[in-house]
C-alpha cells in the first residue's frame, strides 16, 4: 500500500459484490482510508465502502439501485455526479466519469504552500 497514493474502486454490479466478501480486499480498502489516502468508488463500488465500515456519517452517492444499502449503512446519500467527503470520493455511474476523474486528480494534486 505504501507504494500507492490512492485506491480507485471500479463499479459494475458483479465485481464489487464479489469483492465485498473478500476479507483481504476489505482490509486493503480500510488501510488506504486509515492512512488518509483517497479512496474513490463509482457505481456499485460504494458497496465496498459499506462493507469496510466507511459509510457511516459520510455524505456519499452511488448507483441508484444500491442507495438504500448505502443509506442503511449510515451515509447521507445524495444524487450528485461526484461527492467528496474527506478522503472518500463517490460517483453514480459511467456518465459521471469526467467529474469522478477530476475529483481524483484534485485529491492527488500537491498542496501549493504559497496559495
Amino acid at each position: 500500500m505504501e507504494d500507492y497514493d490512492a485506491l480507485v474502486l471500479p463499479g459494475g454490479q458483479i465485481n464489487p459484490d464479489l469483492l465485498r466478501v473478500d476479507e483481504k480486499a476489505i482490509a486493503l480498502i480500510k488501510s488506504f482510508a486509515d492512512a488518509g489516502k483517497p479512496v474513490a468508488a463509482i457505481c456499485h463500488a460504494p458497496w465496498l465502502l459499506v462493507e469496510a465500515g466507511l459509510a457511516k456519517g459520510r455524505k456519499m452517492t452511488s448507483y441508484k439501485s444500491i442507495r438504500t444499502d448505502v443509506a442503511n449503512a449510515g451515509a447521507e446519500v445524495v444524487d450528485e455526479e461526484v461527492v467528496v467527503d474527506g478522503n472518500i470520493i463517490t460517483s453514480r455511474c459511467p456518465d459521471d466519469l469526467p467529474a469522478f476523474c477530476d475529483a481524483i486528480i484534485k485529491a492527488l494534486a500537491p498542496v501549493d504552500a504559497d496559495a
